[in-house]
């Protein structure tokens, strides 16, 4: 969906020429493969991800390395070389979005495009925070819970402007709501479980009552989607120029 976006954005037709770069890429290359779908005509594809795993899924036209977004030096042999760069679902994991968006800058060829989506919310937050709140469950959390991890001032144009100030021209920034519904209430059950299950220090013999008290929590945090149970993310995308 973000792809075809990106597309009709940037009038995107014929990418033979074209050499794109995926930030945050994960195991899966999600959104290397939509690009492929879209323009298998594409020149080339360069897949990043700090994770290693990558090396190990290697596919035609997917050029995969390990590099962090976050660390200049590693990506030097990048630099000034990329037509399009495009990052899907990582960015609000880094702290120092300026710092990324700076990076993501030197990637480009003057002239080139960048697109970035992102969360700019969760509804985890909310469900996180009233779990936390039963005493029972608090003391044996041992995860890790930032409660203003989405500050309400720090808006679509909050980083639209910070995307300009990172050098970028022509910026637009969208919010959308993602809504994914879950199939039923036993399947977000084992979701949540599964989510969660690391985080707590729970007997085995408690894990059903467990998933009871997360589905519980989610649902009256979280308005279900006819009926079912769904998972909300509002998401912010950020698109832009390099100047030429």
């Amino acid at each position: 969906m973000f792809v075809k976006e990106c597309a009709v954005e940037f009038r995107w037709k014929d990418l033979s020429k074209d050499v794109i770069m995926d930030i945050g890429c994960g195991s899966d290359f999600n959104c290397c493969n939509a690009i492929l779908k879209e323009f298998p005509g594409v020149r080339a594809l360069i897949a990043i991800d700090k994770n290693p795993v990558v090396l190990r899924n290697r596919k035609d036209k997917i050029h995969s390395y390990t590099g962090n977004i976050e660390e200049r030096e590693n990506l030097k042999g990048f630099e000034g070389k990329m037509d399009k760069v495009i990052s899907t679902n990582t960015i609000h994991q880094i702290t120092n979005k300026k710092l990324v968006f700076e990076n993501l800058y030197h990637l480009l060829k003057p002239g080139g495009e960048a697109a970035v989506l992102f969360n700019s919310e969760s509804c985890y937050i909310d469900f996180t925070k009233a779990l936390l709140e039963i005493p029972y469950f608090k003391p044996m959390f041992k995860g890790k819970f930032t409660e203003n991890v989405y500050p309400k001032e720090q808006g679509s144009q909050f980083y639209q402007e910070m995307f300009k100030e990172a050098g970028f021209h022509n910026v637009r920034a969208k919010v959308v709501e993602f809504v994914i519904p879950l199939s039923s209430d036993e399947a977000c059950k084992d979701f949540l479980f599964e989510a969660h299950k690391d985080d707590f220090d729970i007997l085995p013999e408690f894990s059903d009552e467990f998933k009871e008290v997360l589905f519980r929590i989610y649902t009256r945090t979280v308005e279900r989607i006819e009926g079912k149970p769904c998972y909300r993310a509002p998401m912010l995308s950020l698109l832009g120029y390099k100047s030429t």
